[in-house]
């Protein structure tokens, strides 16, 4: 839906307007509070009762696959179906604040302001409203104001059904209406993770599947945190809130690294589900995911998953070994990381032989003992061996990270001594 609020030309009008909107909000809140009035009274649109319309509703709140245009967007109300003509009632008792054809997608619409308690509600797409209901008219909980159509932007006969919490800002101003109107709320969402690529670890990705019955439509938030295993340091923390709009933007469901794909919902659909995949996640080793996904009602489903770090520290290409004076070597080279180049690697295993070190001679080549331990990766790095060694002397190491991935073998160095040649003065 679009941005619609009717346009007066007349500023003198709108003040008078507003002054009769206020005395008649006034009393219609003075009798709501006599009649303890409050959400827990409100009634659905359809029934005219405390009887929920969902058997009926097409269209959820929040993300949605719209099959009429091919295409997902955001919802801010719920569809009702119903056969043409269909009485509307009121909700509670409020003002009529806005009516008339609103805008193209709209329709012909109504919007009533509740004193009460200080929030709208929407009616749009009617086919007519009620005769004689005019603008700024106060009216009484259950009172037929308007009749089901599809005028506006729609292909079939339904009420579109808004929330509201004030008369601007919309369509951020708009709330799941499950969260007002009576109906049971007593199970928790169905959460699973559908997939988790862990690799490479650095720039993990989680597909979660959501999905809550027909009878509540009240999913909301859905978050994931990603937590180092090792540590418990807070890695990433993301989530979407539909209620309030947050991660979603105005109309598109893939933002902040987030991506929605709920699937076709239509009046014969028993389950709202939805696909969230989460992207472009920051954590460099292995890592906790906790995944959840909650209802307007506080009930939440939790789900936890471990991802072992499977990149190895990246391989050293830069070792050389420069040959001392006292026989023995110093070897430099640049630190590894832990996953390729990211992070600390845990451990060196650095050997030497007679001969060039390769995948064949590796197994057969001297151990050093007293390794050193690794610096951080992209860091230089440097270890001294006392002599004597064999001549030739070639050096090779390998990178371990603490889930046991061991890096690809180095290249071989050769001993290079440096000769002094004594200066003869005549």
């Amino acid at each position: 839906m679009r941005r619609f609020l009717a346009a007066f030309s007349f500023p003198l009008f709108l003040s008078f307007a507003g002054l009769y909107i206020l005395f008649a909000g006034l009393t219609f809140a003075r009798a709501a509070k006599v009649s303890g009035g409050g959400l827990d009274s409100l009634i659905w649109p359809i029934s005219g009762s405390s009887t929920p319309d969902t058997p009926a509703i097409s269209s959820p709140f929040g993300p949605r696959w719209q099959a009429s245009q091919s295409r997902y967007d955001y919802h801010p109300g719920i569809d009702i179906a119903a056969p043409q003509d269909t009485p509307i009632h009121a909700i509670t008792d409020g003002v009529v604040s806005e009516l008339g054809w609103l805008s193209n997608s709209a329709g012909l619409a109504i919007v009533v302001y509740h004193p009460s308690l200080d929030l709208y509600s929407a009616y749009l797409h009617l086919s007519r409203t009620a005769t004689g209901l005019t603008l700024h008219q106060p009216v009484t909980q259950g009172q037929v104001i308007g009749y089901v159509g599809n005028s506006g932007t729609t292909d079939f006969m339904h009420l579109h059904f808004e929330i509201r919490l004030t008369a601007t800002g919309y369509p951020t101003s708009t709330r799941n209406p499950l969260g007002y109107l009576p109906r049971p709320d007593v199970t928790t969402p169905t959460l699973s993770i559908a997939q988790l690529q862990s690799d490479p670890v650095y720039s993990p990705t989680v597909s979660l599947s959501i999905t809550v019955p027909r009878a509540e439509l009240d999913l909301n938030q859905i978050r994931v945190l990603l937590q180092d295993r090792a540590t418990g340091n807070v890695l990433d923390d993301r989530f979407v809130d539909f209620n309030r709009r947050l991660h979603t933007g105005s109309d598109t469901l893939d933002q902040d690294g987030i991506r929605l794909r709920p699937a076709h919902f239509h009046t014969a659909t028993q389950e709202y589900t939805i696909t969230a995949n989460f992207y472009d996640l920051h954590g460099f080793d292995s890592f906790t995911l906790t995944a959840q996904a909650t209802d307007l009602g506080g009930h939440t489903a939790t789900v936890t998953a471990t991802a072992g770090d499977l990149t190895p520290p990246a391989p050293v290409t830069t070792l050389t070994a420069q040959g001392r004076a006292d026989g023995g070597v110093d070897l430099r080279w640049i630190a590894p990381g832990d996953s390729d180049f990211v992070g600390t690697a845990a451990s060196y295993d650095i050997r030497y032989a007679g001969v060039p070190i390769n995948s064949f001679t590796w197994l057969s080549a001297v151990k050093v003992a007293n390794s050193p331990a690794p610096l951080a990766g992209g860091q230089a790095q440097t270890m001294t061996l006392s002599g004597p060694l064999p001549t030739p002397a070639y050096f090779a190491l390998k990178a371990s990270d603490n889930e046991g991935n061991v890096s690809l073998l180095s290249n071989s160095a050769q001993v290079v001594w440096t000769v002094f040649v004594p200066v003869v003065r005549r």
